[in-house]
């Protein structure tokens, strides 16, 4: 975190000792915004360096007459390095891990896969998402298990064959689309010169699965029921609604927080395994998923450079007594700089917009 700090306050004093005008930004109103609250930078081609850190979250509740009990499952932390290249409509951004990073083995080892892209606009954005993890630990093993934790010794319950997957889909409309900039909050295309927020609504799809060899209680824990489910597949079509904001503060402004929180209720449909029971499916489930982002750094013309994070969580109403959550989350950090416009004739890229 002290890292990231200086590297936001380094990339702030290279902004304000090189005193250079962006002479490709545009002034809001020529792309619908009302006078003064947007700034954009899509002339520029703009360069970003990213750093990305992401795990995924498993929380299995039982619900019984005795009492209320959880068991938190997380992934080892992945740490990926990439480069994102922005000009115009266009938005690309590649990551993947780097040789020398090795994640702490006390967590146990994780597989990972994933994939996302979408579309954001003033009035519209849409985004699409898949990850898939295999490997998970028991946050809380000194809570069921300690004893055994020190008689083994081990650090933590390790579940390598515990595997789940997010396929997460959703569509949302800015009713305050003159005035908040989604491309300022996500991406920094955009500048928000003036504090503004809205309110958002829209449509998601997800699709999560859960799969293990065996039940995800650990063996000998008689708190909770005889038997969990080993695999589920479960549709949720959901409806949200939430709140959106952008507040630039400073002198000059270009220093910001942007933040979201964006809830939702689904019916949720599919197909359950229980541990010596067997499957079935089960329809007209309630469910309910979240989505939350909070983010810090400077937008200056030239340079930007902040920190974001990011949670996308579902709430699988399998059984009334047993609902699993499954979160996955994003720390993404990024320094990036505006170059000039990119001069070129060919024809076939000024007809597509490039």
């Amino acid at each position: 975190m002290r890292f990231y700090v200086t590297l936001i306050l380094f990339s702030a004093g290279l902004e304000i000792f090189a005193q250079k005008e962006n002479e490709y930004k545009l002034p809001g109103y020529k792309l619908g915004y009302d006078t003064g609250y947007v700034t954009s930078f899509r002339d520029n081609f703009i360069v970003t360096l990213v750093n990305e850190t992401k795990f995924s979250r498993v929380n299995a509740s039982f619900l019984t007459p005795s009492g209320n009990y959880v068991l938190n499952y997380k992934t080892n932390d992945l740490n990926t390095w990439g480069i994102g290249l922005d000009y115009k409509w266009f938005t690309f951004e590649y990551t993947t891990k780097m040789p020398w990073y090795q994640p702490d083995p006390t967590y146990g080892d994780v597989e990972n896969s994933g994939i996302g892209f979408g579309l954001t606009m003033r009035r519209f954005s849409f985004r699409y998402f898949y990850e898939s993890y295999k490997g998970y630990y028991l946050e809380n093993t000194d809570e069921w298990i300690r004893e055994a934790r020190i008689a083994a010794p081990i650090n933590y319950y390790i579940r390598p064959d515990i595997y789940t997957r997010m396929n997460y889909l959703k569509f949302n409309y800015v009713f305050n689309n003159k005035h908040f900039s989604n491309n300022a909050a996500i991406w920094q295309l955009e500048r928000q010169e003036k504090f503004a927020g809205s309110f958002v609504t829209g449509l998601s799809y997800i699709y999560n699965t859960f799969k293990a060899d065996s039940s995800i209680i650990p063996y000998g824990l008689d708190t909770f029921p005889n038997a969990s489910n080993t695999f589920f597949a479960i549709n949720s079509i959901g409806a949200n609604l939430g709140y959106v904001l952008n507040l630039p503060f400073g002198k000059k402004k270009k220093w910001f927080i942007t933040a979201a929180l964006i809830p939702g209720f689904s019916y949720q449909y599919g197909r359950l395994d229980i541990e010596d029971v067997g499957g079935f499916r089960n329809n007209s489930l309630l469910g309910f998923q979240s989505e939350f982002r909070f983010g810090i750094g400077y937008n200056g013309d030239l340079w930007y450079i902040g920190s974001t994070a990011r949670s996308y969580q579902n709430l699988n109403n399998l059984l009334g007594d047993a609902p699993f959550v499954i979160n996955n989350s994003f720390g993404r950090f990024y320094i990036g700089y505006r170059f000039n416009e990119i001069k070129h004739e060919n024809k076939w890229l000024k007809k597509v917009g490039l």
